[in-house]
């Protein structure tokens, strides 16, 4: 079974984006997107927040995360993938392969009615993920309702009173509530 996950990189991994995320987590994800945008030298806290606010774009290191969850393969976003552009994975169903960052770049096979994904495009050989084309609308509803309830959480747990002001930014830069 394959499973896709909205993802923010944080130091040492990566921090999956959905209602099932701990006070912690939320928090975590809001500093490593707060460093991300306005810089780690930057102090944190209310100062880096509202300094993310009025950045003109919020963008985010990370992307969909995908899982086989019968082979255990999983695929990460390559380097500066970034979560603003989790909607260009619909360009699989225009035939067309959306970018997937680098070093390494996930490979990417696209056939009539399968996406094969593999870590990186230099080593693809066995083990790799393999989405039909069939199911990805609704895994991408997945990602939509699993980012929605994210912003649910940021209004609920962000920090100085900041919590309706960054889920109103990131549902914008992140066209989380448009329609798929």
């Amino acid at each position: 079974m394959i499973e896709m996950r909205a993802v923010v990189e944080v130091p040492g991994g990566y921090v999956e984006l959905s209602g099932r995320m701990t006070q912690d987590d939320v928090g975590t994800a809001l500093a490593a997107i707060a460093g991300y945008v306005v810089g780690v030298d930057a102090e944190p806290g209310p100062e880096q927040l509202r300094a993310l606010l009025a950045e003109e774009m919020i963008v985010m290191a990370g992307g969909l995360s995908v899982l086989d969850t019968t082979t255990g393969v999983r695929i990460v976003p390559g380097c500066c993938a970034g979560l603003e552009s989790w909607r260009d994975w619909a360009l699989f169903l225009d035939g067309e392969v959306p970018w997937l960052g680098h070093s390494p770049a996930p490979g990417v096979e696209l056939t009539a009615d399968v996406v094969r994904l593999w870590q990186d495009e230099d080593a693809q050989e066995p083990p790799s993920c393999e989405i039909p084309l069939a199911d990805l609308p609704g895994h991408l509803r997945g990602v939509r309702r699993d980012l929605d309830a994210f912003l649910w959480l940021v209004r609920t747990w962000a920090p100085h009173g900041m919590g309706e002001d960054l889920a109103a930014r990131f549902d914008e830069d992140f066209a989380v509530s448009a329609p798929l």
